[in-house]
């Protein structure tokens, strides 16, 4: 684990160029995409890619939020992507999950770091120069990207945001749906995956809100995650959730194969009652996750009109980018599941299960074949090379003659996803008072130490701490499970004997003073 973990930030980290358009360092998906196709996108892929450096590299996250505040546009779009020398990608795609993701890195920024001048900043907003680029607040900008969400993306007729034409799967439309319903599906279609994620993230972000002192604005963010909540909640299909409702001819997607994005952010953001949570993650289990030797699959099983192969890319294949909130997801319920689900998704595994292939071993692309593939281990390419047998399939989110094997490494979800998700099982979550933990890792004894915050184990005794660029008095809430709990008798925060006083739900909570060079400690054994 030691080894993976080292691995994957040196090669996060050595990941990190710079944009001399935009003038920020940024951590872009690489890959085919960037070395390839040349463009820099989606723009979701940088702040994912940026999560783990909250817990160690600050100044890096600002960078790449700074980076995507400069592309928000007057409405508060994010453009799918950037090419040559600054410029917005042209292209079919025209996502609707975009602004969530920087709604939740700059909320998890804020509130880990307590860099509360960072919503003050101004940032020349796209096209960054001359005078057509006004200077806004970052905070503003974020504020006027929750509004384009709520306003011009908007929800439909059954209360999900709505889709446009694709949300973290491209595929999800272009690539699947026929050509002559698109239009109808643009404007009336909802996503059950981003209704889900805008649970958390509109959560997470009044919190934020909260912590700088802006409740009415914080208000409006919780009513709209619970909207979502409710929303999500009426599409339970009686094992898991569904994906996505199109049009009134084309109906739900999801009603009789599992589509896995949506069902971790159900679990995150409680849209999943507890026996639905249970029924649900054994529904995943089954049907997804045992099959695989290397992670979950996008899809219970194959769909023919998908353009892609059965068991590749967003046909049933593996993506870090998912399995990393599905691990996340999974240590609410079951830690031994989320913690086996974190070591199907390394690259000691992949090298174990699939020695003959050279990638994975390294590093990765964003997909990997699964075993509903003919070639599986692999990524895609056009296979009627290797077999010889047209598939009769016409390519259109992929690019006939491009294969993901021409350049199936230095994609950056396999190694972000495995660093943020390890601080997921530990249940790490940033609030307005200070830090919430729940550590869910089935072992007796284990260390996670960054330069912002450390939680190690040894057998009953635990010892922590947090150490914020800003000072202050902070908070920790520790949730253990009850037959751990019983053993605790000796609390010292900062050194100094506190009483153990569990809440009626039985956390443990105390509070300390804290700060960048004199963190908040904590033992409890």
């Amino acid at each position: 684990v030691e080894r993976e973990t080292c691995w994957h930030h040196y090669y996060l980290r050595s990941s990190l160029t710079y944009d001399d358009f935009f003038g920020e360092h940024i951590l872009s998906q690489g890959h085919v995409y960037q070395y390839l196709m040349g463009f820099q996108g989606a723009a979701r892929d940088p702040l994912q890619h940026a999560l783990p450096f909250v817990f160690s590299a600050p100044r890096i996250v600002k960078e790449v939020l700074r980076y995507t505040l400069k592309e928000v546009q007057p409405d508060g779009r994010i453009p799918y992507g950037i090419t040559g020398h600054g410029m917005v990608m042209p292209g079919p795609f025209a996502p609707s999950d975009l602004e969530l993701w920087l709604l939740w890195l700059a909320s998890e920024y804020v509130l880990a770091t307590r860099d509360r001048a960072f919503l003050d900043e101004k940032v020349a907003t796209y096209p960054v120069y001359g005078p057509r680029a006004p200077r806004e607040r970052a905070g503003a900008l974020l504020a006027r990207c929750f509004q384009h969400l709520v306003k011009a993306t908007g929800t439909g007729e059954h209360g999900l945001l709505r889709l446009s034409n694709g949300d973290w799967n491209d595929g999800a439309v272009i690539g699947h749906v026929p050509k002559e319903h698109r239009q109808a599906v643009r404007a009336r279609a909802e996503s059950v995956l981003n209704a889900a994620m805008a649970i958390y993230v509109f959560e997470h972000y009044a919190r934020l809100l909260d912590y700088v002192g802006q409740p009415e604005a914080a208000a409006e963010a919780r009513a709209w995650a619970e909207k979502q909540r409710a929303a999500v909640r009426a599409q339970w299909a009686g094992r898991w959730f569904r994906r996505a409702w199109l049009t009134p001819e084309l109906g739900w997607l999801g009603d009789d194969i599992l589509w896995l994005e949506p069902q971790p952010w159900a679990l995150i953001g409680g849209a999943a009652t507890p026996e639905q949570a249970r029924t649900l993650v054994e529904a995943i289990d089954e049907l997804v996750r045992r099959p695989s030797p290397i992670g979950a699959m996008l899809l219970s099983r194959c769909l023919e009109q998908m353009e892609v192969e059965d068991g590749v890319l967003t046909n049933a294949g593996i993506w870090p980018s998912i399995n990393g909130t599905l691990v996340w997801a999974l240590a609410g319920v079951d830690g031994a599941l989320a913690w086996d689900e974190w070591q199907k998704n390394s690259l000691a595994r992949h090298a174990e299960s699939y020695p003959d292939v050279w990638y994975g071993v390294w590093s990765g692309p964003d997909s990997y074949n699964s075993v509903l593939s003919k070639f599986p281990g692999q990524t895609q390419f056009q296979e009627e090379l290797a077999t010889g047998v047209p598939s009769g399939r016409q390519a259109e989110v992929t690019i006939r003659g491009l294969a993901w094997t021409d350049w199936p490494v230095m994609n950056l979800h396999p190694h972000a996803w495995q660093l943020y998700s390890a601080a997921k099982l530990l249940g790490i979550e940033f609030t307005p008072e200070g830090v919430a933990l729940a550590p869910a890792l089935p072992c007796e004894g284990y260390r996670f130490t960054s330069p912002l915050l450390g939680l190690i184990r040894e057998g009953s005794r635990y010892e922590g701490w947090y150490a914020p660029t800003a000072g202050g008095t902070w908070r920790i809430t520790l949730r253990l499970p009850e037959r751990e709990r019983a053993h605790l008798a000796h609390l010292e925060v900062n050194g100094t004997p506190q009483p153990i006083e569990p809440a009626a739900d039985g956390a443990i909570a105390f509070a300390g003073p804290g700060g960048p060079e004199q963190p908040l400690r904590w033992t409890i054994m």
